[in-house]
């Protein structure tokens, strides 16, 4: 199975000066999307879809994303085409990301609920279940988060949350291939940091945001410590870092989550684009968005958040030419 589409040749798509740079923002119970200036271009918000943690736009202009109770598929029209279930476990049911497989033909599916990934095509059916180690005796909340393609591997990189590690998973057999253990790379913090997201560049090496204790760690091929910032260290006012997107330049986009926010100054900063050395360029605001979006509302202080948990960059000018075009 292929599962991703060369490095090189989206590299070279996104060398065009026509490009038009648009950022797909997975948002609790929509999904928005935004240009580089901060204005949002598309929303799309699908009744009882709550808990939307990674969202895709896809080559022929839908999205894909994952949310609490499964995989959702719309076409360009914004219409459902495909509706795929999560699967209840012994403590209920929670799905929490997918990868785009095949060009969109196909998706993978992180089915936290029962320790699984599960392949769909288009028309639902399933291709393939991969069984993960069994982590039923953990809170359902705290089992698996993002789940990501190995380039040029039939195999998937997920993130143990609550256990803070992150696994290579051969598919089909669910062999560990490879396990990284986060804490000893990690800088020491009172807050229990956890394995949320991870992205992998060209070079093998990998990204890994830790949500609670806000690091960005980099590791390299062996799995050792590159660099790892704190949001400290990166400047960055935020309660959470959470999904990533590389892009063509070489800088990683991350989302910076507000949640459970207690004042205005907690979480400035929603997305933000990182140099491999650790230096801020860009940032998005909430000033950017909490006018042009309806948040959700934290119910102990009344405030509003944007709650932005992945971000998808890409070309919105070439679309079908490649899946995964970064800037």
């Amino acid at each position: 199975m292929k599962l991703a589409i060369p490095f090189l040749l989206c590299v070279l798509l996104t060398m065009r000066l026509s490009a038009e740079e648009r950022y797909l923002l997975a948002i609790d119970n929509q999904v928005i999307e935004i240009n580089r200036a901060g204005k949002v271009t598309g929303l799309l918000k699908y009744p009882g879809h709550g808990g939307i943690y990674d969202a895709w736009r896809l080559p022929d202009g839908g999205t894909a994303y994952a949310h609490r109770g499964g995989l959702a598929v719309f076409d360009a029209a914004k219409k459902l085409v495909l509706d795929h279930k999560a699967r209840a476990g012994s403590k209920g049911a929670e799905a929490n990301s997918i990868a785009v497989l095949e060009g969109g033909a196909q998706f993978a599916l992180m089915d936290s609920g029962v320790c699984q990934i599960r392949i769909v095509d288009r028309s639902g059916a399933v291709v393939s279940e991969t069984s993960l180690p069994d982590l039923k005796d953990d809170p359902l909340h705290f089992r698996y988060r993002m789940i990501r393609a190995v380039p040029g591997e039939n195999a998937f990189w997920v993130g143990q949350y609550g256990r803070k590690t992150l696994l290579k998973v051969e598919i089909k057999t669910g062999k560990i291939l490879q396990s990284i253990a986060l804490d000893p790379l990690l800088k020491p913090t009172p807050t229990v940091k956890k394995a949320f997201a991870m992205l992998q560049p060209g070079d093998g090496s990998l990204f890994v945001a830790t949500s609670t204790g806000c690091q960005l760690l980099h590791i390299d091929v062996a799995g050792k410590t590159k660099h790892c910032w704190t949001k400290e260290d990166l400047g960055l006012s935020c309660r959470y870092l959470l999904g990533m997107s590389q892009l063509s330049n070489g800088h990683i986009l991350i989302a910076c989550g507000d949640f459970h926010l207690k004042t205005a100054d907690d979480s400035r900063d929603l997305l933000a684009e990182i140099t491999t050395d650790g230096k801020v360029v860009w940032r998005l605001t909430r000033e950017h968005l909490v006018d042009q979006i309806e948040g959700s509302v934290e119910k102990s202080t009344g405030m509003e958040e944007m709650r932005i948990t992945n971000v998808h960059a890409y070309d919105s000018e070439h679309l079908s030419e490649c899946l995964n075009v970064k800037r």
